[in-house]
C-alpha cells in the first residue's frame, strides 16, 4: 500500500515540480516590477510621459482635420484617429499612474491627478466636437442649396420666362409679364438669402434671416396665385410647370433652414479654435512640465526603450 502510494506520488510530481516553478516565477517577476529600481523606473515614465505627448498631438491634429473635412467619409476618418491617438494617451495615463500612486511620491501623484484633471475636460470636450464635425449640417445645407435648390430656381425661371415672352407685346407690359416678374423676384431673394443663413452663427440673427424668407415666398406664392387668376392661364402648363418648381424650391428650403440651423460645422470650429485649444494647450504644459520632473538630472542620457512608442 505505501508502495502504491509512493508510487502515485512520482507520477505527480513533475507537475507538482511545474507548478511550483511557475508559481515562483509569477511571485519574482511580481517582486521586480514591485521592486524595480530607481533608474528603469524613471525610464519608463519619461517614456510614456514622451508617448502621451505625442499621441495628444496627434488627437488634436486629426479633431482639427475633422472639422475641417467637407464630407461625412473624410470627417468620419479623421474622427477615428483622433478617437484612437486619445486612447493611446488614456492606456499611457493609466500605465504611469499605476506606477506613481505604486511609488506614492507627493508632487508627482500631484501633476499626474493635475493632468487626468485637464485630461477629462479634454475627453469630454473632444468627442463633442468630434460628434459635431461628422454631422456636417452646414456643409449638407450648402450642398443642397448650390444644387438642388438652383436647378428648381432655373427650372422655375425657364417656366415664366416662357410665359413671359407668350404675353409680351411689343413694348407693353400685362398683369401677367408684372406678376410674373414679382415671383421672380421673390423667390431668388428667397435663394440669396440661403448663403447668410447657413454661415450665420446667432440664432437672433437666423430668425431675421427666416422672416425675410416667410415674407418673399408670401410675395412669391401671392403672385403666382395672381397669376392663376388671370383668364387664359388657370390651366397654363408653364404657369403649373412654374409652380411645382417652386414647390419643390421651398421643400428643400425648409431642409436647408433646419440644417443650417443646426450649426455643426461652425459649433466645432469654434469649439475647436476656442475652448478645445486652451485645453488642449494646458495638458501639453502640465505633461511638459511632468517630463522636467520625472526626467533624470545631468548630461548622460536615457537607454533606448526596447518596447518603443505605441
Amino acid at each position: 500500500m505505501e508502495q502504491k502510494t509512493k508510487r502515485r506520488l512520482y507520477d505527480f510530481l513533475p507537475w507538482i515540480l511545474t507548478f511550483a516553478v511557475l508559481a515562483a516565477f509569477t511571485l519574482f517577476v511580481s517582486v521586480y516590477r514591485e521592486g524595480a529600481n530607481p533608474f528603469e523606473t524613471q525610464f519608463m515614465k519619461v517614456n510614456l510621459l514622451s508617448a502621451m505627448k505625442i499621441h495628444l498631438l496627434e488627437a488634436v491634429e486629426a479633431e482639427k482635420n475633422a472639422v475641417l473635412a467637407i464630407n461625412d467619409e473624410t470627417s468620419e476618418d479623421f474622427a477615428a484617429q483622433a478617437r484612437q491617438a486619445a486612447d493611446r494617451v488614456e492606456n499611457s495615463r493609466k500605465e504611469i499612474e499605476s506606477i506613481i500612486y505604486r511609488e506614492k511620491l507627493p508632487r508627482e501623484t500631484g501633476m499626474i491627478n493635475e493632468f487626468s484633471a485637464c485630461w477629462s475636460q479634454y475627453k469630454k470636450l473632444d468627442e463633442t466636437i468630434l460628434d459635431l464635425a461628422t454631422q456636417n449640417t452646414n456643409f449638407k445645407a450648402q450642398k443642397i442649396s448650390a444644387t438642388q435648390c438652383a436647378e428648381e430656381m432655373q427650372r422655375f425661371e425657364e417656366s415664366l420666362n416662357r410665359l413671359i415672352h407668350r404675353n409680351t407685346r411689343g413694348s407693353q407690359c400685362n398683369e401677367a409679364i408684372m406678376l410674373s416678374y414679382e415671383a421672380l423676384t421673390a423667390s431668388l431673394n428667397v435663394f440669396a438669402l440661403h448663403k447668410p443663413h447657413i454661415e450665420e452663427a446667432d440664432d437672433h440673427v437666423m430668425d431675421q434671416i427666416e422672416q425675410r424668407i416667410q415674407s418673399y415666398d408670401e410675395s412669391a406664392r401671392k403672385a403666382l396665385g395672381s397669376l392663376r387668376g388671370i383668364e387664359g392661364l388657370s390651366d397654363d402648363q408653364d404657369l403649373k410647370a412654374a409652380e411645382a418648381a417652386y414647390g419643390r424650391f421651398m421643400d428643400l428650403t425648409r431642409e436647408v433652414l433646419r440644417l443650417s440651423r443646426l450649426n455643426t460645422n461652425i459649433k466645432s470650429a469654434e469649439l475647436s479654435l476656442g475652448k478645445k485649444r486652451l485645453i488642449a494647450s494646458q495638458c501639453q504644459e502640465i505633461l511638459a512640465a511632468f517630463k522636467e520632473t520625472v526626467q533624470p538630472q545631468g548630461n548622460y542620457s536615457l537607454p533606448r526603450s526596447k518596447k518603443g512608442i505605441e
